[in-house]
């Protein structure tokens, strides 16, 4: 089950904005009968406001990107780590009661508002939306800490939700001749994704004083299609589909 919570403040800047976010909510609630809340976070006891940040903090990092307001970008989680909700609304997006996306957030270089996701949810649905969002990587990141020899073998893993100063790199292995493996999950690979693990093997090469040719790039999917075949030759990017087969 989906639930949406709006959180806001009373007379800030950003007033004219709450309306039309309510009615969008009502028009997600009426279509995929997924129900919302509307809290002013005036009236949150400090336990409530921890907990709050705490489920914010708790949402899978690939997911919620940056949370934390820096370089003109407001976020949900102020400079101090505070509730940011004097200068943004901030919205949670919960399953089975548990927070799985806030809005608005940063992922590499993109800003997710609260408004353009919304419109988003409300065209496709929640699930739909969380899987484009790739709910795939949590479990995928699991399997390959546990086994990494499944994509290649003598492959180590090394980290899982790095932060590059590009974005956060989803797993981070090693190969038999010692090079660092950047690994971007996807459920549908597309271009953006080829950038996107282009961008965090240059961040990983800049961090740690490597060229860019030591670092290999990897995307491991479920779907792709043809451009995407193309854009993966042209940037030296290695594609990997996920596959399953009935062994019995």
């Amino acid at each position: 089950m989906y639930k949406f919570i709006l959180y806001y403040e009373q007379k800030t800047p950003y007033q004219n904005r709450i309306n039309p976010i309510i009615q969008t909510l009502e028009r997600i609630q009426k279509k995929w009968e997924i129900d919302f809340s509307i809290i002013e976070t005036e009236t949150l006891q400090q336990a409530q406001v921890e907990q709050v940040k705490n489920g914010i903090r708790s949402i899978t990092p690939q997911i919620r990107g940056k949370i934390v307001s820096a370089k003109n970008k407001i976020l949900p989680l102020s400079k101090t780590k505070n509730l940011n909700t004097t200068n943004t609304p901030i919205l949670i997006l919960y399953h089975n009661k548990r927070p799985i996306n806030v809005y608005p957030h940063m992922l590499g270089t993109t800003y997710f508002e609260i408004e353009l996701q919304l419109k988003n949810i409300s065209e496709i649905g929640p699930q739909a939306h969380m899987v484009a969002k790739g709910l795939l990587e949590e479990p995928i990141q699991k399997i390959l800490a546990d086994d990494p020899s499944i994509l290649e073998k003598r492959m180590q893993f090394k980290d899982a939700n790095k932060d590059v100063g590009f974005g956060v790199v989803d797993v981070l292995l090693q190969d038999a001749c010692g090079r660092i493996v950047v690994v971007e999950i996807e459920t549908k690979a597309t271009e953006t994704a080829v950038a996107q693990v282009s961008r965090l093997a240059a961040g990983y090469a800049s961090q740690n004083k490597l060229s860019l040719d030591s670092v290999r790039k990897v995307i491991l999917c479920q779907h792709f299609d043809e451009k995407t075949i193309k854009s993966c030759q042209g940037a030296n990017v290695e594609l990997y589909q996920l596959t399953t087969e009935k062994t019995c």
